[in-house]
């Protein structure tokens, strides 16, 4: 087995002994540190959903009610990051700007919540929003 999958493994031993201890928790992808606040980065690679009723991207709804669970309890911002894989194009915006635009809701087995592209920043500067 190798190191990387080790680390994986005991990453989900410790969320699991979290939970049966009775403790909620989620994984952040990452957590950055920008014009002295901290900041929670969520991010997903994937292919952008398609219209209609628009292109968009987005992830489940349960991941974006525990960022902003944590968001609100904190005091420390979420952003979502999209890495487009057919397009390579970098996206991301904060989940709370997200939330008061235009969104839907997939149906199925694994329902997401979808945001409008015109919602997001993209990649030109390189640098996280400003807020």
């Amino acid at each position: 087995m190798g190191i990387t999958q080790q680390g994986i493994e005991g990453e989900q031993m410790l969320l699991k002994w979290l939970r049966n201890k009775g403790i909620s928790c989620f994984q952040p992808d990452a957590i950055g540190y920008k014009n002295g606040k901290y900041i929670l980065y969520e991010c997903k690679h994937q292919a952008r959903f398609k219209a209609p009723p628009f292109d968009g991207h987005g992830l489940p709804k349960w991941q974006i009610e525990a960022r902003l669970k944590f968001q609100f309890e904190t005091n420390i911002l979420c952003i979502l990051v999209i890495f487009d894989s057919e397009t390579n194009e970098v996206f991301y915006q904060y989940i709370d700007v997200l939330e008061n635009g235009e969104h839907i809701d997939t149906k199925g087995l694994k329902p997401r919540r979808i945001y409008k592209l015109t919602s997001f920043i993209t990649d030109q500067s390189g640098s996280p929003p400003n807020k």
